[in-house]
Formats: C-alpha cells, sequence, structure tokens
C-alpha cells in the first residue's frame, strides 16, 4: 500500500512538473511553431518516446496537416483530405483518444488512401504503435497529437493517457491563442500591405510603376520567390504580363499567354483561384514562361482580379518559401485581389482620363479656330485661347457665362450679318452657320457654327460653338474676284475679234469657201457667241454686285417683252420638243424698266425650263397686275406666293414648267453664283444666268422667288414696281 501512494505520488509529482514546465513553453514561445516544438518537447519527457507530431485541421475541418515533428524533420507530407483518413476522422468526430497498431490496424487492404501513403513514411521510421490525443479547445477540435513507439510495440496505460489528454488541452488552448493572434497580425499585415499598395496607386500616375509596388508587397506578404501579375488585353484576348519580380528583379514584361492555355487562364475564365503543390504534374502548366527564362516552378497560387464581376487579370504567386500554399492565404490573396483591382482599374481609368484631358486640353489649345462647349443649361464650360482672342474676353471670365449672351454681345459688336445658303443646306429652314464682320480693333471676318454636343447613346449634354476666322479666305476671293473681273473683260476684246474674223471669212472675203468649211464656220461663230455673253454675263454680274450697272428704263408693254422672249427661244423649244404658251392678264399697265435686261432675265428663265422640261410638256410665260397688299397678291395664285410687297402696284412675271422641281433646302442656294443643285435639276450649265436675274431684278427695286416642290414641276416669279417712285 504504501509502494502505491509513493508511486501515485511520483506520478502527481511528474504531472504536476509536466504541467509546469508546458506552461512555461506557452509563456516563452515567441511564435506557434517554437511553441509546438517546446510542447513536443515536453510530450516526449512524459511519456518517454522518442517519434512525436502535432497535426492541424484547417479552418473548415476538411483537410489535415502535420505541422511540426519531434525530432524535428526537414520535409514534411502535403496536406491531405480528413476524410481519406478515417482514424483520424473518428478521433475528431468523437475527441476520444485512440491507439493503433500499426501492422494490425493500419497494414491492411482495406486502409484509407492516405493511410496507405503514410505507411512507407511510418515504416521509414520504424514506427510500431501509435498514440492520437485529439486537440479540444472552445469545444471544437483543432488538430491531433501523434505519439509514436519505435522498434517494438507499446500499449499506454490509462493513467498515461489521461495525463496526456490534461497537457493537450493546455497545448491546445495555447495553439488557438497564438492562432488568433497570428491571424490578427496577418490580417493588420494584410491591411497594412493594402494600404501600402494604395498609397502607391494614389502617390503614382505611371501604371508600371504601380505594378511594381503591387508585386513587391505581395511576394513579402506571402514570402514567395516570384510572383507576376498579368493584366487582360481586351483587343488581342490574352492575358500579359505586366510585371513578374523574382528576387528584387522585373522580367517577363509583355510575353503574352493565348486564351485558353495555363493555369492563369482556367483562373481567369473560371473566376476562382487555384492551388497547384505540384505544378511540373499538372496538364494546365504552361512551362513555355518558366522555361524561356530558366526559372523552376514548384508551387503555385493563382487568383483572379475581378471588377464588377469582370476578369481584368490574375496574380500569380510561385514557389512559397515556407511550405505549400493553403486555402487560408488563396482566401487572403483573393480578398486582397479584389482591392488591388479596384485600385488599379481606378488608376488605369484615371490616366485615361488624365491622358484624354490633356490631348484635349493641346487639341484645343493648338487649334486655329476658337471653340465654345456649353452644358445644357447653356452655360460654357470650355474654352480655348483662340475663342478669348475672338471673343476679346479673358479665357477664365468666359466659363460660367450663358453662351447665347456671349454670341448676343459678339452679333452686337458686328457691322454685318449673313448667313451664307451655301453653308446651310438643312431643311428645316434654321441658319446654323452664320458670317459675320467685325471693325474692331480690326476689320475681320469669323465664321460661326453652333452644334449639338451628344453622348454615345445619342442624348445631348451640350453645345459646341465653333468660330472660325476667314478675314485670309475673304481677302483671297477678293482677290480671286478681282484677278476673275480682269481675266473676263480682258477676254471680251480678243474673243471680239476673233468673231469678227469668222464674220469675214465666212462672207468670203478671204477667198471661196466650201459649204463644209461654212458649217464649221457657223459652229465656231456660235460658240464664241456663247462664250461672249457668258463674258458679258460675268460682267454684268460683277458691276450689278457693285452697283455700279446703269439701268436705261422705259416704258415697255409687258405683251411685247413677252412676245419678243418667246421669240428669241422658240426654236430651242421645238428642238426640245416642248411647247410654249402664255398667259397674260387682259389690260396690263405700262411698265418702267430695261428692256434688255428684262427681256434677258425672262429668257435666262424660260431658257432653264426648255432645258429641264420631258418631251411633250407645257411651259407658261405670263403676266399678272399686283397690289401691295396680301389680299391682291394672294389672287396671283397658290403657285405664286411672293414675298411681302410693299404698298404699291407691282407687274408679276413668271414662268411655269412641268420639269423634275428642286428641292425646298436649294431654293435660296440657286440664286447664287455657280450654285448647284445636287439631286435636283441643276445637271449643266455656268451656274450664273440666275444670279445674273436675281442682281438685275432687284436692281429694279424687285423681288424674285422660287416656288417647287421636287417631282412637281417649279415656277420662278419676279415682281418688278410699276414706276421708280417705289424702288427703296
Amino acid at each position: 500500500m504504501a509502494r502505491s501512494r509513493i508511486a501515485d505520488q511520483a506520478l502527481g509529482d511528474l504531472r504536476a512538473d509536466s504541467l509546469l514546465r508546458i506552461a512555461a513553453a506557452i509563456e516563452t514561445a515567441v511564435t506557434l511553431d517554437e511553441l509546438l516544438m517546446l510542447g513536443l518537447h515536453e510530450f516526449a519527457r512524459l511519456l518517454e518516446l522518442v517519434n512525436s507530431g502535432v497535426i492541424l485541421l484547417s479552418d473548415d475541418g476538411a483537410q489535415a496537416r502535420l505541422v511540426s515533428t519531434s525530432p524535428p524533420r526537414p520535409s514534411l507530407p502535403p496536406p491531405f483530405a480528413l476524410a481519406e483518413t478515417t482514424v483520424l476522422q473518428q478521433v475528431v468526430a468523437e475527441r476520444q483518444p485512440a491507439q493503433l497498431d500499426v501492422a494490425r490496424d493500419l497494414a491492411r487492404p482495406d486502409a484509407a488512401p492516405a493511410t496507405l501513403r503514410l505507411l512507407p513514411y511510418l515504416s521509414a521510421e520504424r514506427v510500431e504503435s501509435l498514440l492520437l490525443i485529439p486537440l479540444v479547445a472552445q469545444d471544437s477540435c483543432i488538430g491531433v497529437l501523434v505519439f509514436a513507439s519505435v522498434d517494438k510495440p507499446r500499449r499506454f496505460s490509462a493513467v498515461e493517457v489521461a495525463h496526456a489528454r490534461l497537457l493537450a488541452g493546455q497545448l491546445a488552448a495555447a495553439i488557438t491563442s497564438f492562432r488568433i493572434t497570428e491571424k490578427a497580425q496577418r490580417r493588420t499585415e494584410e491591411l497594412a500591405t493594402l494600404n501600402d499598395i494604395a498609397a502607391a496607386v494614389a502617390s503614382s500616375l505611371d501604371t508600371r510603376e504601380v505594378y511594381h509596388l503591387v508585386m513587391e508587397k505581395i511576394n513579402k506578404y506571402f514570402r514567395v520567390d516570384a510572383g507576376s501579375l498579368l493584366m487582360l488585353d481586351e483587343e488581342s484576348g490574352e492575358l500579359v504580363f505586366v510585371m513578374t519580380l523574382e528576387a528584387g528583379e522585373e522580367k517577363l514584361f509583355g510575353v503574352r499567354v493565348p486564351r485558353g492555355q495555363g493555369i492563369v487562364w482556367s483562373v481567369a475564365d473560371a473566376q476562382r483561384y487555384a492551388i497547384v503543390n505540384d505544378a511540373p504534374n499538372d496538364p494546365r502548366f504552361y512551362r513555355q514562361v518558366s522555361d524561356s527564362v530558366g526559372y523552376e516552378v514548384k508551387t503555385i497560387l493563382c487568383v483572379p482580379i475581378l471588377v464588377k464581376g469582370r476578369t481584368i487579370g490574375v496574380i500569380e504567386l510561385l514557389n512559397k518559401r515556407d511550405g505549400p500554399f493553403g486555402e487560408e492565404e488563396a482566401g487572403r490573396l483573393m480578398r486582397m485581389a479584389a482591392t488591388i483591382g479596384v485600385a488599379i482599374e481606378n488608376a488605369r481609368l484615371f490616366q485615361t482620363v488624365t491622358t484624354v484631358r490633356d490631348r484635349l486640353e493641346a487639341i484645343l489649345n493648338s487649334t486655329n479656330d476658337g471653340i465654345l462647349m456649353a452644358d445644357m443649361r447653356d452655360v460654357v464650360v470650355t474654352a480655348n485661347p483662340e475663342a478669348a482672342r475672338l471673343l476679346q474676353v479673358r479665357r477664365d471670365d468666359l466659363i460660367s457665362r450663358p453662351l447665347d449672351d456671349l454670341l448676343a454681345e459678339l452679333r452686337a459688336r458686328a457691322t454685318d450679318v449673313s448667313a451664307p445658303s451655301w453653308l446651310n443646306d438643312g431643311d428645316d429652314g434654321d441658319d446654323v452657320v452664320v458670317e459675320l464682320e467685325l471693325a474692331s480693333p480690326q476689320r475681320r471676318y469669323l465664321r460661326h457654327y453652333t452644334l449639338p454636343v451628344r453622348e454615345t447613346s445619342g442624348a445631348q449634354i451640350g453645345r459646341l460653338a465653333l468660330f472660325q476666322d476667314i478675314s485670309k479666305e475673304r481677302e483671297l476671293a477678293q482677290l480671286r474676284e478681282d484677278y476673275t473681273g480682269m481675266l473676263v473683260h480682258d477676254l471680251r476684246a480678243p474673243l471680239t475679234a476673233i468673231m469678227n474674223g469668222i464674220m469675214m471669212v465666212k462672207r468670203g472675203l478671204g477667198g471661196p469657201i466650201s459649204d463644209q468649211q461654212q458649217e464649221l464656220l457657223g459652229i465656231a461663230h456660235q460658240g464664241s457667241q456663247t462664250m461672249l455673253e457668258m463674258i458679258n454675263t460675268l460682267l454684268d454680274i460683277a458691276r450689278l454686285e457693285q452697283g455700279h450697272m446703269s439701268l436705261n428704263c422705259e416704258p415697255l408693254s409687258p405683251y411685247a417683252v413677252v412676245d419678243q422672249t418667246l421669240d428669241r427661244l422658240k426654236v430651242a423649244a421645238e428642238a426640245q420638243r416642248v411647247r410654249l404658251a402664255q398667259e397674260l392678264t387682259v389690260g396690263l399697265p405700262l411698265l418702267e424698266a430695261d428692256r434688255e435686261k428684262l427681256v434677258r432675265v425672262l429668257q435666262n428663265l424660260l431658257d432653264n425650263a426648255i432645258k429641264f422640261s420631258p418631251g411633250g410638256s407645257v411651259i407658261t410665260l405670263g403676266a399678272s397686275f399686283a397690289h401691295g397688299d396680301r389680299d391682291a397678291v394672294g389672287r396671283l395664285g397658290a403657285d405664286l406666293s411672293p414675298p411681302d410687297l410693299v404698298a404699291g402696284d407691282w407687274l408679276v412675271f413668271w414662268v411655269r414648267d412641268q420639269g423634275p422641281g428642286i428641292p425646298p433646302q436649294y431654293h435660296e442656294r440657286i440664286f447664287e453664283k455657280f450654285g448647284q443643285v445636287h439631286g435636283g435639276r441643276k445637271v449643266r450649265g455656268t451656274g450664273l444666268g440666275l444670279t445674273f436675274c436675281k442682281l438685275a431684278v432687284e436692281a429694279h427695286g424687285g423681288r424674285i422667288w422660287l416656288q417647287s416642290a421636287q417631282g412637281v414641276g417649279s415656277t420662278f416669279a419676279l415682281a418688278l414696281p410699276l414706276s421708280q417712285d417705289q424702288r427703296p
């Protein structure tokens, strides 16, 4: 009895001594690895064993891994699924110790796969028996203590097992505390790394510098030999290495991975991380990249960079220094990748916006056109230096001013405002292009456009006002007009000499000529006559524009003027198989006008009608009396709706055809010099006839206009005052 008490007392002393040493180990250990090593050493002393180890479970309890051994070993088996080991799974589930005889309990044909993989390891260590003690803390099993007897089997007593469980509880609590502390430290390091990355992104506009700082921080945090950042090229659909750091050295920049190749693309497409702890034997491994730089890849952790549900890139870490990659590290890198993705995307967008802004600023500053942009409130938000110079306002003072106010001020300064019809072909009747003449501080001419600004969806977001200085253009146009006028004037004398020579030859002054020669000379004379008429028209137009044309006004009978016009074009109408008709009101009064000019006007209108009327149609030349009020004018008919005429007596002539008609947008332009109608009836001629008509009629104080629609014929009409007293 006394011996038993002595044995129990000795065992109690040993248990107390072990508890004290375990407590001391917990208090002095700095890291979890150090705690496990000291704890296994104390267990070895307590149970008089040489071999022992600690298996820890992952956070979700699905994976198990041998993390520490006594004595320490340079390499440890890879992680394995807990479900693959029936014995360990039972110990964890029941939280009860288990004693195993290796030969009897493990070396069986029906053993679990993980157990069969473990047998060579146990055999090499000459392990005969195992004691498995669950590590339970906070009502959760976090791992298993493994004790092994070598060379001969051993059955542990109930007291030894109870003592080991007591110490295991203390160790489990300490492990949990260390893991919580380590997790907090890792989270702190993770946040610090993300803060450093965010600061790097915010402090640099150079994306390559940002990529370098990102990978430098990640490689250091995860303790890997190398890491790569690959970004998706939207145009080519490839992943491109934008940064690879190995021992601080940049590599692989610009190398591309085709779609579908490598672990990186499997991660990018699946948008889920991949842990590869045996890279060379993974069928997805794309070895061309690593072989190109002579780098041996062993382990890989690869995660996608996701922004708003789409993959913009991939982070790939290679060869972790302190063991294989785990699920926890994958989760941490996924969290970091989400933040990094937003930071990188923001940096790229900021750089894009900055680049576009700088380019726009450079364009605005270098263009010779003044540019103002207003928002939907009509407030100016953008102005370039040229606009400030043209508007004589400081650039900063233009911003926030109403655009319409600025345009009104500009028009108020102008001595002349016009809207050239050749620049305003829109069929809505609005003049969107205006030309202004400014007298101060020096004479110059501006062309002003107002255009809508639309976003990609088509919605209008503002207005753009453009100002072109066309002073040089006007100067060149005037020089061209002067040169043309001089040239045309000088052409008339030699052309007259040519025509006189042809006539003398035709009359036989140079000797007899044959009938064929007579015909050829007639053609030459007719062509020269046409050219002379063209020259005379140009000269007349120039004189009319300058106000130098004198009118030989005399009382004229409208009937005589119409007859004279029809006589001149009767042959041309017969050649075109067109019938000419008159429509004259009875009792028309005499008209004070220049006979030759008025006949030329009606002749030009009638000639145009003949050219563009189909065979068998009718062309009507008419005249009627009108008084300058709406009721009297309205009696002329719907197709003769004239512009407002001042009070007085007017004689209205018109030429109505049944040709193809003229679109409304060309009704003003057709009276300009060399004006052409695209897609309408104007297909040949010089474009001078109607210009002469307009100027000649206006020189008489009259108005000329067109009533037409495409496909229903045209009516050219002119109203002339009956007396010179009505002229403005």
